[in-house]
């Protein structure tokens, strides 16, 4: 077995491969996989370190370097066109035999800015093609909407990203289904955090981060960002969580940049204001009353034009929002953002994507406004 294609779960496997094996894309058959081409997923939990299609297996389990002639990643695989992602492709990169090759979907220009993806220039850019290693460039554009990565004369930049803790810290008899899970949902939630923060403040503009009950994983991922100018990071925890490695993430030169407080019964003091305040999931324990009073605190303690980033499953609740917006003190605009692509919702417009389970999916999220992600800025 040397060939494998990457799907965000089991249910999008038929049109993954039908992305890749049929001749709409592919009339030169310069990228068509072999028949014995097997599946790996995002979500499964099942490690095993010679996958096949008899069990769909996971693609984080921590296999030996050049284990893959290819690698295909489906149209349904949420890689974003940051350092998480460009950690993950590196990786993969060391996965292949050196006459293999990485080959994914890349978005046209616009379209790849505006959900944070991939688009063929940020793969170029990131990757260093345009340098000619053995003669040719390492990106190849082999047909519509697919690009090839193959191995250079040397390896591309290590970007930092909380990923690269994740990997090289991972063993296969040491492998954890919860710490698989964190780590994916961050690659994630951090690439439509960073894509709202560049929409609200551009690539520049100095940024103070504050979120609010995580585990430091998303405090970190923003505060290295290569997109971003994020000048300090903190983290407020509760006062039982263990904060002892919570910067384990952050290469040294950058620890002193990531603040950790803690607080005690949803007592949360603020030092200072920031720019930008998440609250990710983390307000399910929580009365409604309290709820309310969390998130008008961490409203309070924005900067003005600052802006409060939260994904809460009351916001599916219409009458949860009117009495949130009725305590809010002070001027705001409310905006929505999808969970599935880094893009900004509006009801007009449906956000278009390569597969149509998920532009169907993305479709239904804009309709229903269901667990999306929620913005309000003080303005």
């Amino acid at each position: 077995m040397t060939e494998i294609l990457i799907h965000k779960s089991a249910d999008y496997i038929v049109e993954d491969r039908d992305y890749y094996c049929s001749d709409i894309r592919d009339k030169h058959k310069m990228i068509q996989p072999s028949e014995d081409l097997v599946s790996v997923t995002c979500d499964s939990k099942i490690f095993n370190s010679n996958p096949t299609n008899d069990e769909i297996c996971s693609i984080y389990y921590p296999f030996e370097k050049e284990s893959f002639h290819r690698i295909y990643l489906g149209i349904s695989f949420p890689l974003f066109a940051n350092n998480w992602g460009a950690a993950f492709l590196r990786h993969l990169m060391y996965l292949i035999e050196p006459d293999g090759g990485v080959i994914l979907p890349v978005y046209a220009e616009r379209q790849g800015v505006e959900k944070n993806y991939w688009s063929r220039s940020s793969l170029e850019v990131m990757f260093q093609s345009r340098q000619k290693w053995w003669g040719m460039s390492n990106i190849w554009a082999e047909n519509d909407g697919v690009m090839s990565m193959r191995i250079g004369k040397k390896q591309p930049p290590k970007k930092n990203s909380s990923l690269n803790y994740f990997l090289e810290n991972s063993s296969d008899s040491n492998i954890d289904i919860q710490d698989v899970s964190r780590h994916h949902s961050n690659g994630i939630i951090s690439a439509i955090v960073e894509q709202i923060i560049i929409n609200y403040f551009g690539r520049t503009k100095s940024v103070t981060f504050c979120d609010i009950g995580g585990d430091g994983l998303l405090s970190s991922e923003i505060l290295m960002s290569d997109y971003i100018n994020v000048t300090h990071s903190t983290e407020i925890t509760s006062e039982d969580f263990n904060v002892i490695n919570m910067k384990k993430y952050l290469p040294d030169n950058l620890k002193s940049k990531l603040s950790i407080n803690s607080y005690k019964n949803n007592q949360i003091e603020f030092n200072g204001q920031y720019s930008v305040i998440s609250m990710m999931n983390i307000l399910n324990d929580i009365a409604d009353k309290e709820k309310i009073n969390l998130i008008v605190n961490a409203f309070n303690g924005l900067a003005n034009n600052g802006i409060l980033i939260i994904q809460d499953k009351m916001f599916n609740d219409t009458k949860f929002i009117e009495d949130l917006f009725s305590s809010l003190p002070n001027t705001f605009e409310h905006s929505q953002y999808s969970s599935i692509v880094a893009t900004k919702h509006n009801q007009k417009i449906n956000i278009a994507h390569y597969s149509d389970i998920i532009f169907n999916e993305l479709k239904s999220e804009n309709s229903s406004r269901n667990d999306v992600v929620n913005i309000l800025q003080k303005k």
